[in-house]
């Protein structure tokens, strides 16, 4: 996959992730918070997004991705090559509705995101992460993972299985990129 495809992958999925991540109560909060917008600041100002979450300034004035830092870890072995991922954090949904799982900072060389559960934006009669169990199709929003020049995604169209843990503090997934290759892993929050 050329990098030019990754980072309009990255953008699409971004929004995904900044949205359900910001919405989260973090933790085991049962709050929603407003969704962060890029902003940009003077020296004076520190930019601040949901409980957690800071985002940078890579220039005095100029917008940036969040990065999110916590305890959350994951692994990833996509074909021969294994990626490791640690300081996210894990976000979940009024009602445990749905979990959403940040490392790193989005449109970074260092990132893997994971939304599963009926979130906003998954079809109706979507089944909720209440409880944990395994999770296919429209229950799997995505999951991304990004190292260095390599990107590799999948979604619940493209055959991925997350089994998530009934308290929602880390779970497995298995699948297939959506350029074909083998992807599999676990996370832990």
């Amino acid at each position: 996959m050329s990098r030019k495809l990754s980072l309009l992958t990255i953008a699409a999925l971004s929004v995904v992730f900044v949205a359900f991540g910001a919405c989260g109560g973090g933790g085991d909060e049962k709050t929603t918070q407003t969704p962060v917008k890029p902003t940009t600041t003077s020296a004076a100002q520190t930019p601040t997004g949901p409980t957690g979450t800071t985002p940078t300034q890579a220039a005095a004035g100029t917008p940036t991705a969040p990065s999110f830092s916590g305890s959350a870890v994951a692994t990833v072995v996509v074909g021969d090559q294994a990626l490791a991922f640690k300081d996210g954090r894990c976000d979940k949904g009024a009602d445990d509705a749905w979990l959403v799982v940040n490392i790193g900072q989005l449109g970074g060389d260092n990132y893997f995101g994971l939304v599963v559960g009926a979130t906003p934006a998954a079809p109706e009669g979507t089944r909720s992460a209440k409880g944990g169990g395994e999770f296919t199709a429209g229950a799997v929003g995505a999951i991304i993972a990004v190292q260095g020049v390599n990107t590799f995604s999948m979604n619940g169209v493209a055959g991925a299985k997350v089994t998530v843990d009934p308290d929602l503090k880390g779970g497995e997934f298995v699948g297939t990129t959506l350029t074909g290759q083998p992807m599999s892993g676990s996370f832990k929050c």
